[in-house]
């Protein structure tokens, strides 16, 4: 088996076993439970959601500048063929403003009481979408074909 794709195997293992690690210890053993962190010291809850609440408001924060940037911005008007289509940008933007403003002001309560949740559903969106995107890295190698003609590969 060439190297790289043994390298592809070992990624694309590597992501399945530790996303149901995260799985199994983050939400199988609360037994899906609201579990509550008030009995971590101040430090302690603040270095764990210091990180996670980084994460979380920065991909808000953008999905909410997304959503005001489109329903901000001046466009020159529409060729006259385009105009007889409905145009939902300015919904859609207003929608995505409004979810990540409630989002947002959620994860903040969610903080503010200490709730597990709070922290376990961000934690778990970031870290599963970092395993895919190991887990995607492992098939692209494993089901790419070499272009080497078969007596120069090593």
């Amino acid at each position: 088996m060439p190297r790289a794709k043994f390298f592809g195997w070992i990624a694309l293992l590597v992501s399945l076993v530790l996303g149901g690690l995260f799985f199994y210890y983050a939400f199988y053993l609360t037994g899906f439970r609201d579990l509550n962190l008030t009995a971590l010291s101040d430090y302690s809850y603040y270095a764990l959601i210091l990180p996670i609440a980084l994460v979380a408001l920065v991909i808000l924060g953008t999905g909410f500048w997304i959503g005001w940037t489109i329903l901000t911005i001046k466009v020159a008007p529409p060729m006259p063929e385009i105009v007889e289509k409905k145009d939902f940008a300015k919904v859609k933007a207003f929608l995505l403003c409004l979810v990540t403003l409630s989002l947002s002001a959620l994860f903040i309560y969610g903080i503010y009481l200490r709730s597990y949740w709070a922290l376990a559903v961000p934690a778990a969106a970031v870290t599963l979408v970092v395993l895919g995107m190991i887990f995607w890295v492992g098939v692209a190698i494993i089901t790419t074909r070499a272009t080497l003609p078969e007596d120069k590969k090593s």
